[in-house]
């Protein structure tokens, strides 16, 4: 059985089949690696098995397809022209130009990973002078260099990496009678995240 896999043509062209063969629900799903429930709902929603027509059943389903998408915000002309005013002559950050928004409970909702993405795919919809080029990102306050995704695991921004073990420690350590001798404050946890300040 496919599972979160939709049905194609194919498929559909083969429940056809089913129903012109008098077939059950249950020998269709057996021959196509679906479900009895799949193909019952396919035949409903489809004009049942007296009206069912593959291609109209397929025509639906990519209607519905396209339905189904959230629109893409970026693709409102006021809204990307406010972004774009907003990095080129305010020189304002994705991050607040998206906390703008929120703060005067604007009409216009929207993430500074969507502006971040947007930058990235299309640059906004600014043709590049020259191909290869960073385009709008250069605009940014960091000049186009790579974002890095933070709490990631390959993270290294303020944790101690190749820490001895404190089982290799000097022997002399471990009455603690200096103040260099108490770790609490470097104590890592054991994904490298917590620690003890």
């Amino acid at each position: 059985m496919n599972l979160y896999t939709h049905l194609t043509l194919k498929d559909r062209e083969q429940i056809l089949l089913g129903i012109a063969a008098k077939e059950t629900c249950q020998v269709i799903a057996d021959q196509i690696g679906y479900s009895k429930a799949t193909v019952s709902r396919e035949i409903k929603r489809n004009g049942c098995r007296a009206d069912y027509s593959s291609v109209d059943a397929q025509k639906n389903y990519q209607q519905h397809s396209l339905k189904s998408c959230r629109p893409r915000l970026l693709t409102n002309l006021e809204l990307r022209n406010f972004v774009l005013e907003c990095v080129l002559y305010r020189h304002w950050s994705p991050g607040q130009i998206a906390g703008r928004l929120s703060f005067e409970h604007s009409d216009w909702k929207i993430s500074y990973n969507t502006i971040y993405r947007g930058i990235r795919l299309n640059n906004l919809g600014v043709k590049t002078k020259s191909h290869g080029a960073r385009g709008f990102a250069r605009k940014l306050r960091h000049r186009g260099k790579t974002r890095k995704v933070k709490d990631t695991i390959n993270e290294r921004h303020g944790r101690f990496n190749d820490v001895p073990l404190i089982h290799d420690r000097p022997v002399s350590c471990k009455n603690r009678t200096r103040f260099g001798h108490w770790e609490g404050d470097t104590v890592r946890g054991k994904t490298g995240r917590s620690a003890l300040w």
